[in-house]
């Protein structure tokens, strides 16, 4: 006997609905804005690279800083450890490239953190207005990276966000994650609401730096130097975002113990920035959505068989393939956008597993010893 009545009518609708709209709350399918045509401008820029013990990503990856295709003058500014020799050799074999210039870490330093002390030092040291902070574990993805990222530099702009994606032979959880963030934090910026990054591909402005006193407040807190720099000096929608491929970066892969602590100490960071809540709100929105959407369509067919309402159980197996189909594409039309290469059946469980990341993230977070957060351990 097939059943056809007012609740089944409503289950089947709400069911179609959910299946045809959750999938678009979704980072994948709020596509980046296209950029407005760049200035073509080639002002005087400073590359910021702190070496923190990673000698041999530095020797591979300094050729491609070195060799930009480049108009207008532009310099190499490598801060690293006195002690670490490996650094200091690699340093040595490049030292007659007039673009290079490298200093050091004073060994007194004490009670702050080392890398927003190397950028800090990095920063005076530059001739330039604009720098573009990056790391020795990326490289750009072409030797037009400074002229596309430069052409982004104009006087209404105060920073500049780039794109950086993980390296090929990275986990496919490692890839997927950072895009899927990335996006939520690139799109509010683009928005006028830069809240932080979780790229090392970031131009500003030195008068901006020195005129508001650097990392002043945060030199306390051993990690976070993009996310402060984002969230301090990218107010006012005084940021653009750079899209193009062309001003890429690749970042070498990470190991899973350095993945996993960098998630945990954002959780700290995120304490001290601000404006953050709307963003939030919106991946809180997004992740229960979909798997409320899930946990109806799967229920709905477990009540439907039970009840022997057969007409309704073929709907939430239709409403369950709509949704698995529509996630899948929308997630690999953006996954292959971004230089991020997947397979396709991958994408519903890594859209499933991000919740549960950020679960063990908070148990880390917990469990963790909070003076690891900060560099006076007192």
């Amino acid at each position: 006997m097939i059943i056809i009545d007012s609740l089944t009518l409503i289950l089947c609708a709400v069911a179609l609905l959910s299946a045809l709209l959750t999938p678009l709350m979704n980072p994948f399918f709020r596509r980046l804005r296209k950029e407005e045509p760049p200035t073509g401008s080639s002002p005087n820029v400073t590359i910021l690279l702190v070496c923190n013990g990673d000698a041999t990503a530095l020797d591979e990856h300094l050729p491609h800083y070195l060799t930009q295709d480049y108009s207008g003058e532009y310099q190499v500014i490598v801060v690293g450890e006195k002690a670490d020799a490996e650094t200091v050799n690699v340093l040595k074999r490049y030292a007659n490239d007039p673009k290079l210039y490298s200093t050091f870490i004073p060994e007194s330093a004490r009670y702050m953190s080392r890398n927003k002390l190397a950028i800090t030092l990095g920063v005076k040291a530059s001739e330039a207005e604009w720098i573009i902070l990056s790391d020795p574990r990326c490289k750009p993805e072409s030797n037009q990276w400074l002229k596309e990222m430069a052409a982004r530099m104009d006087e209404r702009t105060h920073m500049v966000l780039g794109y950086t994606r993980f390296a090929d032979d990275a986990k496919a959880f490692h890839r997927f994650e950072h895009l899927h963030t990335a996006l939520y934090l690139l799109r509010a910026a683009q928005n006028g609401h830069a809240y932080r990054s979780n790229c090392m591909n970031l131009a500003f402005r030195k008068s901006d730096f020195m005129s508001r006193n650097g990392f002043l407040e945060y030199l306390k807190y051993s990690v976070g130097e993009y996310d402060f720099m984002v969230n301090k000096y990218a107010s006012d929608g005084a940021a653009v975002v750079a899209t193009a491929p062309e001003t890429w970066l690749v970042e070498n892969a990470l190991y899973d113990r350095s993945w996993q602590n960098r998630h945990v100490y954002y959780q700290e960071i995120r304490k001290h920035l601000e404006g953050g809540h709307g963003l939030h709100l919106l991946f809180n929105t997004d992740q229960w959505l979909m798997h409320l959407n899930y946990l109806f369509l799967i229920g709905m067919g477990i009540f439907a068989g039970m009840t022997s309402r057969w007409i309704l159980l073929g709907v939430a197996v239709v409403a369950l393939a709509v949704t698995l189909t529509l996630r899948t594409l929308i997630g690999k039309k953006a996954l292959k956008e971004y230089g991020v290469n997947l397979p396709a059946y991958q994408i519903v469980p890594f859209e499933l597993r991000i919740l549960w990341h950020q679960l063990t993230t908070l148990i880390r977070y917990e469990n963790a010893d909070k003076y690891d957060f900060i560099s006076h351990k007192g």
